[in-house]
């Protein structure tokens, strides 16, 4: 499978993530992936298709659509915004936030990283929590 094929695989994978089945995560990833995000590093296909069933429960949406990506023989730079909600997180209300994946391969992905701000995503849409963290931004933005 051509880079540019193998890229599009994982896009397409992710444009609508709750609707995919992570069985089909073998058509792409490479049984000794290493998986990492600002919280995990996973390991082996058999885990990472754990993680992405359990982190789709209380996700109620998410969706990511992807900007132009930087490809190489044997890597690929791929910028996205994710669009989710989730039942915990701001009532439900749909969310968005702007990453990028990290990902190398051969034939199939042996390497993915995810980079993203974990407080845009997490915490600033906890009540209290997220009010305080604007206003520090704010103050910091300002100097």
């Amino acid at each position: 499978m051509s880079s540019r094929t193998l890229v599009k695989e994982v896009q397409s994978y992710y444009r609508d993530f709750l609707v995919r089945d992570p069985a089909e995560l073998s058509n792409m990833y490479s049984d000794k992936i290493v998986f990492r995000d600002p919280l995990h590093r996973i390991e082996g296909l058999p885990a990472l298709k754990a993680y992405f069933s359990d982190m789709s429960h209380g996700l109620t949406q998410c969706r990511f659509r992807f900007e132009e990506a930087s490809i190489t023989r044997d890597s690929a730079c791929l910028p996205w915004y994710m669009h989710y909600a989730h039942q915990s997180l701001k009532g439900g209300r749909p969310l968005r936030l702007r990453g990028c994946s990290l990902v190398r391969f051969s034939d199939k992905v042996f390497y993915h990283e995810d980079f993203y701000d974990m407080g845009a995503m997490v915490y600033e849409q906890v009540p209290l929590l997220g009010s305080l963290l604007r206003r520090i931004k704010l103050r910091l933005e300002r100097g």
